[in-house]
C-alpha cells in the first residue's frame, strides 16, 4: 500500500508538467482554431472553398491517425508527445506564412501529423497511469487545464488577429508550441523505466497485430464499435455546421473578430467550469450518464445558435457548447481507458478520431451547400436533427460490466484475424 501512494505521488507531481505542456499545445489551438475561417476569407476564399478546405483538410488525419495510436502504443507515449510538439511548430508557422487560401492547406497538413502523436498519447498516458478510483477527476483535471486555454487563448489570438493581424497570432502559436515541446522532453528525460517504453517494440509484425486488434475492436459488435456509431452520427451533425459557425457570426450575425474570440474565450469558460464536476459524475455514476447529458448540451447549443439575435444569444449557445464538450470529452475518454486494454489503448482512441474523420470527411463541404442552398440558418438546424439521433443508442449501448476489466480483444499471442 505504501508503494502504490508513493507511485501516486510521483505521478501527480510528474502529471503537473505533463499537464503545462499540454496547456501550451492547447494554447495553440485555441489561439487560431475560430479566426481560421476568417482568415482565409481574407485570404480570398469564397464560402463553397472555406467548406472546401475543411473538407480537404479532414484528409489528412486519416491516413495518419491510427498510425499514430499504434507508435504511441510501441514507440511510448512521451516520445510520441515530443514528436508532436514539433509538429505543432511547422503547423502554425505554415498558416503564418501562406499566401493564398490554398498554400495553406500546408497548416491541416502538419497539423495532421500534431494531432495524430499526441492526442493518443495524452489520453493513452492518463490512462495508463492514473489510479482507477481517481480516472474519472483525473480526466476531469486534465481537460479543465486544457479547456481553460480556451479562456485566455481565444481573446489572445483575437486581440492579435485584431491588431497585429493574423500572421503574427500564427507565429505567436508557433511559439506556443516551442515550449511544448521542450516540457514533453523534459518529462522523457526524467522520466522512470516504466513511463518510458511502450508495450512492445514498433515492428512490421507488431503493426500488423495491432491493426488485426483494432479491426476486432471496431467489428466486434462490443463498446467500441457503439462508440464509434454514437460518435460518427454525433460528428456529422456537428461537422455540417461547426466550421461555418464564424462565418455566421462574421457575416449574418455582425460579431467582430474580437467578439468572436470573446465567445471562444466564454466557451473556455463553459468547458473549465464542468470538467472536475463531469469526472466526479463519471467517477459516482457511470460514463454515459456524462456522455449522454453531453449529447444533449450540444443539441441544444445549436438550437439556440440559429436563434439567437445577438451577442450574448450567441454566447449562450457557447456555453452550451463548452458544457457539451466537457460531459462528452470526459465520459469517453474514461469509458475507453476503463474498457481497452493498454496494449491497444493509444490506437483505440485514434480509431474513434480516425473513423470519425472518414464518417464526417463530406460534411463541412455540405454544411456549405445546405447554407447557400436553403439559407445560413439551415446547417444548424439539421445538426439538432442529426444530433438526437444518437441519444438512446448513447444510453442503451455505452456501458462497460462493472465485473468485466476489459473488453474481449485477442491477446497479442492470439492468431491474428
Amino acid at each position: 500500500m505504501r508503494n502504490t501512494q508513493t507511485d501516486q505521488r510521483k505521478f501527480l507531481r510528474r502529471l503537473v508538467f505533463f499537464l503545462a505542456a499540454m496547456f501550451f499545445s492547447q494554447l495553440s489551438r485555441s489561439m487560431t482554431a475560430v479566426q481560421i475561417p476568417v482568415y482565409l476569407r481574407e485570404l480570398g476564399a469564397t464560402i463553397s472553398q472555406v467548406g472546401f478546405f475543411f473538407t480537404f483538410a479532414l484528409v489528412f488525419p486519416l491516413a495518419l491517425r491510427i498510425f499514430g495510436g499504434y507508435l504511441s502504443d510501441t514507440m511510448g507515449r512521451l516520445q510520441s508527445l515530443v514528436l508532436g510538439g514539433l509538429a505543432g511548430v511547422l503547423t502554425f508557422a505554415a498558416y503564418a506564412i501562406a499566401p493564398t487560401w490554398e498554400m495553406a492547406l500546408l497548416g491541416p497538413a502538419f497539423f495532421a501529423v500534431t494531432a495524430s502523436l499526441i492526442f493518443p498519447s495524452y489520453k493513452g498516458y492518463l490512462g495508463d497511469h492514473a489510479p482507477e478510483a481517481m480516472r474519472g477527476r483525473i480526466f476531469g483535471v486534465s481537460q479543465m487545464v486544457v479547456a481553460f486555454t480556451w479562456i485566455v487563448g481565444a481573446p489572445i489570438g483575437g486581440f492579435l488577429g485584431q491588431h497585429l493581424g493574423y500572421r503574427t497570432m500564427f507565429a505567436a502559436a508557433a511559439g506556443a508550441n516551442v515550449l511544448t515541446t521542450l516540457l514533453f522532453l523534459g518529462l522523457l528525460i526524467t522520466a522512470p523505466e516504466h513511463e518510458r517504453r511502450g508495450a512492445e517494440k514498433a515492428s512490421v509484425a507488431s503493426l500488423r497485430r495491432n491493426f488485426s486488434q483494432m479491426f476486432w475492436l471496431m467489428l466486434s459488435g462490443g463498446l467500441v464499435t457503439w462508440i464509434l456509431i454514437v460518435d460518427g452520427v454525433r460528428d456529422v451533425a456537428s461537422k455540417l455546421s461547426f466550421e461555418l459557425m464564424p462565418v455566421y457570426l462574421s457575416e449574418i450575425g455582425g460579431i467582430s473578430k474580437q467578439q468572436i474570440g470573446l465567445l471562444d474565450g466564454i466557451f473556455g469558460i463553459a468547458l473549465t467550469a464542468v470538467s472536475v464536476p463531469a469526472g466526479m459524475l463519471v467517477d459516482k455514476t457511470r460514463e454515459r450518464v456524462a456522455i449522454v447529458l453531453g449529447l444533449l448540451g450540444m443539441i441544444l447549443s445549436r438550437l439556440v445558435f440559429a436563434l439567437a439575435g445577438g451577442f450574448w444569444g450567441f454566447a449562450f449557445s457557447w456555453i452550451l457548447l463548452g458544457v457539451g464538450g466537457s460531459l462528452i470529452d470526459v465520459g469517453g475518454s474514461a469509458l475507453i481507458a476503463r474498457g481497452v486494454p493498454s496494449r491497444v489503448r493509444g490506437i483505440t482512441y485514434a480509431l474513434v478520431a480516425t473513423s470519425l474523420g472518414i464518417i464526417s470527411l463530406p460534411a463541412p463541404w455540405i454544411g456549405s451547400q445546405i447554407w447557400n442552398l436553403l439559407g445560413p440558418k439551415a446547417p444548424f438546424f439539421l445538426t439538432v436533427i442529426l444530433g438526437s439521433l444518437t441519444l438512446i443508442p448513447a444510453w442503451l449501448k455505452l456501458v462497460v460490466d462493472d465485473h468485466v476489466e476489459y473488453v474481449d480483444v485477442p491477446s497479442p499471442a492470439a492468431p491474428r484475424i
